[in-house]
């Protein structure tokens, strides 16, 4: 069986990348997996090594990417080996190219993970793109979705009926999120189902070895901070946690700053990093999705700092195991949280929803 992937995949992003990497290596159970390289600007864009936009915050971002050019330049370049080594893609495409070639090689496609169905990541202009709806392919091509995300969006009546058309020869969709999962259920004639992000679907020795990754023996312990959006918590968090635990803190963040008092900031960070830092984090503080899939999978205790409206994706994700009350959400809770995590309840449920997830895909692929 011949598979096309279309998914975020060529973003100087770690979850984007590790994701990708993670549902390649599954879907590769059933056939020969190939990522459509599209070429999403809006996206790869991030992979310049100096961006510019035209207005005023454009310019601030140029600057700033200036001022850290030696650091992000080497993470850039990691990623983009890390993408041409490891994730299989086709040639390049372009929007119209996809359109025009229609890409018919393939015996199935899927729409895999990631906020693929969010305008606001994936357009400047905030529209759907129907490219990850697989809208190039000759009608009659089998279509299926894997924890495709739509994020925190509020959908309006339009894009209602856009979702509608895009998702009607689908003979399988399933999303990473409940909320997600309620609204295509209530907008589809076809039932939507849960499933896990595609990083969860690996075991922590799963994704050690296929990097050649070893635990650091060093008897030094850490906090890892792992940081997207940098919530107004962030600072006060690891300022509390770090005197409680007594331990430096690393941060893996490719910005100026961190949002908060670090020990080491590590800007030139790749995936292979990223998961090494993992991999031997005593503690992990995060406000990002994918920080949260990893500490939990990898079983380090962590705090999952809200960030807002899209703590949505973590919420899901927390509740099925049974950890949601790592969620914090205001200050007052870091006094009375517990940092120590009993993962075998935790990892237990995880199990169980990875054996789900897993059935789910061999029913949409095989069926």
């Amino acid at each position: 069986m011949k598979i096309g992937l279309i998914t975020i995949h060529n973003a100087n992003n770690y979850g984007a990348v590790l994701q990708t990497f993670a549902l390649v290596k599954v879907l590769s159970t059933y056939g020969d997996v190939e990522v459509i390289n599209y070429n999403n600007r809006h996206i790869s864009r991030d992979s310049d090594l100096i961006r510019f936009y035209p207005s005023i915050h454009g310019l601030l971002g140029t600057g700033k990417d200036i001022f850290r050019i030696i650091p992000r330049r080497k993470a850039i370049g990691k990623f983009l080996e890390f993408i041409s080594t490891y994730l299989n893609t086709t040639k390049l495409y372009s929007k119209v190219e996809l359109k025009q070639n229609k890409l018919d090689k393939f015996d199935i496609y899927i729409s895999g993970s990631d906020q693929i169905w969010n305008p606001v990541c994936v357009s400047r202009d905030n529209l759907l793109d129907p490219i990850y709806f697989c809208d190039f392919t000759s009608s009659g091509k089998k279509k299926i979705s894997y924890a495709s995300s739509l994020g925190a969006h509020q959908f309006s009546s339009s894009e209602k009926r856009q979702l509608k058309m895009y998702l009607k020869d689908f003979t399988h969709i399933s999303v990473r999120e409940k909320d997600a999962q309620l609204f295509l259920n209530d907008l589809l004639p076809l039932e939507v189902e849960y499933v896990l992000d595609p990083t969860l679907l690996l075991s922590k020795q799963e994704w050690l070895d296929s990097f050649k990754i070893k635990k650091n023996d060093s008897s030094e312990k850490y906090i890892l901070l792992y940081s997207v959006p940098k919530s107004k918590l962030l600072g006060k968090t690891v300022d509390y946690i770090s005197k409680k635990l007594n331990m430096k803190v690393i941060a893996i963040n490719q910005s100026l700053t961190t949002g908060a008092k670090v020990t080491q900031q590590i800007r030139d960070a790749g995936p292979i990093d990223f998961l090494t830092y993992f991999s031997s984090a005593s503690f992990v503080i995060t406000d990002s999705f994918h920080g949260t899939c990893f500490a939990l999978n990898f079983g380090i205790p962590f705090v999952s700092v809200s960030a807002g409206k899209n703590i949505n994706r973590v919420q899901s994700l927390l509740s099925i195991v049974g950890l949601e009350h790592m969620i914090l959400k205001e200050e007052k809770q870091l006094k009375e949280m517990n940092f120590k995590i009993d993962f075998s309840s935790a990892h237990e449920k995880l199990k169980k929803a990875k054996e789900e997830s897993q059935n789910y895909l061999s029913r949409a692929v095989q069926g």
